[in-house]
């Protein structure tokens, strides 16, 4: 996911403007709040280009949710790790997206063939 993460330009402006290319996502956010999430995937994956990831995504399940972001963060800290995280981030992402397809499964569900035979195309 390409993202630009604009800081915040002065003392008075408080906000960081969170922006996903990949979704067509933009959103401006609570500095203190992004900087909360963003330590915390930093911390977990010590990789500053998944902890922006996690947290963009983070702010976008809330925005579409309506879900304060950092409750979301507390969810995830009781989680053990990232990639419990990433299982948890996941189930939120399928939830809010077309079922046609799954993030974060590596099995392919395999469709009942007799009620697969009635659908008609």
């Amino acid at each position: 996911m390409a993202q630009t993460i604009d800081a915040p330009r002065s003392q008075l402006d408080n906000t960081v403007r969170v922006f996903d290319q990949f979704y067509n996502f933009d959103l401006v956010v609570e500095a203190n709040q992004y900087e909360i999430i963003y330590s915390y995937f930093y911390s977990l994956s010590k990789s500053e280009n998944v902890a922006k990831n996690f947290t963009t995504i983070i702010f976008r399940i809330s925005n579409i949710t309506g879900e304060n972001p950092l409750i979301l963060l507390e969810e995830i800290k009781g989680s053990n790790g990232l990639s419990t995280a990433n299982a948890l981030v996941a189930y939120y992402l399928n939830s809010l997206k077309s079922k046609t397809t799954l993030y974060g499964v590596s099995s392919i569900p395999q469709p009942n063939q007799v009620v697969a035979r009635n659908v008609v195309v």
